[in-house]
């Protein structure tokens, strides 16, 4: 090798260092009511409670428009067992983010083998297929830049989660391998956004003080697979008659917004809406933010 292919390899090679030194990490958007979202976190809960279910989710950056133009994410999902003789779990997922000038769009469909361990208890092993669309405003992300540019920038990419999930009469626990392709969104620019392979884990007990009564305090932990930190959530929902109330800690990594509380109403365990608030405060050098809002509904039958 010359001493010009010597110099042009290295050039190359720094360009290639530099374009992935860019490269945007991107997490999964985990709802504030996480315990209202199991299949969307976990392919494998599919059919798990022996009900169909449709269910929309929606959260918002601020309630007050002028700190927010857009939800930062919209939840939609249906998932249920097959037939009442195959308890092996079907879903659909799809999903809107927003945050700054990107969108991302997902669609998935999943499949969750069960294996009955009981009358009131099965083993799941899930799989989830999806497509995701990245997209960037060129125009809103160069408002400040000397060098503005103008148009859109997307690309599509495919992505399979992995998950596992036991429930044993009250008791109830699943894991997650989410973003297993790590689909890398090829952007112009220092636009280029990769997601982030991570690890979900939650579980939960339900409390049963009366037929009408119940408590159901659960955890929730999710870490990228490859550097980055353990974030973890700890919340109780209270079910007493029709009504829901919840209350959620998650200061470990959020030091703006370490609690949020939730309410809502549940009917004979058909139809559940809850909303979720979020209890903000001051933090160093960071002026106290507006609060998060969320609202989940779910109809099973």
């Amino acid at each position: 090798m010359n001493l010009k292919q010597i110099v042009v390899f290295s050039l190359l090679l720094l360009a290639a260092t530099v374009s992935k030194a860019q490269v945007t990490p991107q997490r999964m958007v985990i709802p504030r009511l996480y315990q209202q979202n199991y299949f969307y976190l976990n392919p494998a809960f599919a059919g798990s409670e022996g009900k169909r279910e449709f269910g929309m989710n929606g959260h918002l950056n601020s309630i007050n428009r002028s700190a927010s133009s857009a939800p930062l994410s919209v939840i939609a999902h249906y998932q249920g067992y097959i037939n009442s003789e195959n308890p092996n779990g079907i879903g659909v997922v799809a999903v809107y983010d927003q945050f700054g000038p990107y969108w991302l769009g997902k669609l998935g469909f999943s499949y969750a083998k069960r294996f009955r361990l009981g009358e009131q208890s099965s083993l799941a092993f899930g799989a989830q297929l999806a497509a995701e669309y990245f997209n960037v405003d060129l125009a809103e992300k160069t408002r400040n830049e000397e060098k503005k540019m103008v148009g859109h920038d997307n690309d599509l990419r495919p992505d399979v989660d992995a998950g596992v999930w036991l429930k044993v009469r009250n008791f109830y626990a699943g894991a997650t391998f989410a973003s297993l392709l790590a689909p890398t969104y090829n952007l112009v620019g220092d636009a280029e956004h990769e997601g982030i392979r991570e690890l979900l884990v939650t579980a939960g007990y339900k409390i049963a003080f009366a037929p009408e009564f119940s408590l159901t305090p659960s955890f929730f932990m999710n870490q990228p697979l490859k550097d980055g930190e353990q974030e973890y959530q700890f919340g109780t929902v209270a079910n007493v008659k029709f009504l829901t109330a919840g209350v959620n800690y998650r200061g470990q990594f959020d030091k703006t917004a370490p609690w949020n509380v939730s309410a809502g109403i549940n009917l004979k365990d058909n139809v559940h809406f809850m909303t979720s608030f979020d209890l903000t405060k001051e933090s160093t050098g960071v002026a106290k933010p507006d609060p998060q809002v969320e609202a989940n509904l779910r109809i099973r039958f």
